[in-house]
């Protein structure tokens, strides 16, 4: 049997140009920007994680290959998890998008996380659709953010969050436990017609301008204990289903006109100049209102608030 010969130089030299030629064609081909990568990444349906990384181009989850569903509306489907842990991002982060008739959601079906991250431009969640986690904690929204319509399938978080601008979560429904636990609204903060499956945790939050929680639904504990809330503060036509708890918070004006307690409602402590409670409707008892009146005087008004046995007439 012949001995087997060793490769020539030549032919060793042809495999090292091949093996060079490969990575090179690779490199070009491979992603350049963070946002592509990420693209790149959830294409080709592998999980995220992202750490101490800046983006300076666009994060358009729409992008992506969007499925329709109607004439006018086609959905994004994502079903890997996505982490970013302080991150910066520089461009937009965009889930939600007009497309000339056509309107591009986005359907989250793992965990959506970004922890400690810095967004300076604005971010567009509009009608997402997350079945995970949702979590924003301790991340700064330094221009307008939207979550108008969103459906937040379980816990969602946004514990020590800075809203520097206006911040939009209207219609949105929390399907799970909603902590903004101290966080910051130096904007605006919009929620009229959201819903509260689980319990809602405002407490040690900061508003900074007005509230807007007219027409929203609480079916757990809505809980605004030491909360701060230097302008108006408007929860008029709200469904307060289970217990609501504002003791110890300090209101600038706060309006419950029209609005439904299901459930017990404490104001202990509570500092507030302007407290409407007009043509209010309790459904078991009256409110506990021991105000704290050594910081401001208040003026409360319970002009047609009524409770349900016999529809008694408040006081």
């Amino acid at each position: 049997m012949p001995a087997l010969r060793r490769p020539t130089n030549q032919f060793a030299l042809l495999l090292l140009v091949m093996v060079s030629m490969a990575c090179s064609t690779a490199s070009l081909t491979a992603p350049t920007n963070p946002a592509q990568r990420v693209l790149t990444q959830v294409a080709n349906k592998q999980a995220v994680r992202v750490e101490n990384v800046t983006f300076d181009d666009d994060l358009d989850f729409t992008a992506l290959t969007a499925y329709p569903e109607t004439k006018s509306v086609a959905r994004v489907w994502i079903e890997v998890p996505l982490f970013f842990s302080n991150c910066t991002f520089n461009g937009r982060v965009v889930a939600f998008r007009q497309q000339g008739d056509t309107t591009i959601l986005c359907h989250f079906g793992r965990n959506l996380t970004f922890v400690n991250c810095r967004f300076n431009n604005d971010t567009r969640f509009q009608s997402v659709n997350v079945v995970g986690i949702t979590s924003f904690s301790q991340s700064h929204f330094n221009r307008s953010v939207s979550f108008e319509g969103a459906q937040f399938g379980a816990e969602a978080y946004f514990d020590n969050a800075l809203f520097a601008a206006e911040a939009r979560f209207q219609q949105a429904t929390f399907g799970q436990m909603a902590s903004f636990w101290k966080s910051v609204w130096a904007g605006v903060g919009y929620m009229q017609g959201a819903t509260f499956r689980g319990d809602a945790q405002f407490n040690l939050t900061d508003f900074r301008s007005n509230l807007d929680f007219s027409l929203c639904t609480t079916d757990g504990l809505l809980n605004f204990n030491y909360a701060q809330l230097q302008g108006r503060g408007r929860f008029d036509n709200t469904r307060f289903r289970r217990a609501v708890d504002f003791s110890k918070a300090t209101l600038g004006e706060a309006y419950f006109e029209e609005a439904y307690f299901a459930d017990k409602a404490l104001f202990v402590g509570t500092s507030c100049q302007i407290l409407s409670f007009e043509r209010f409707f309790f459904l078991t008892q009256h409110p506990v209102l021991e105000l704290d009146k050594t910081k401001q005087p208040t003026i409360l008004s319970l002009a047609g608030a009524r409770v349900a046995s016999g529809h008694t007439p408040m006081p």
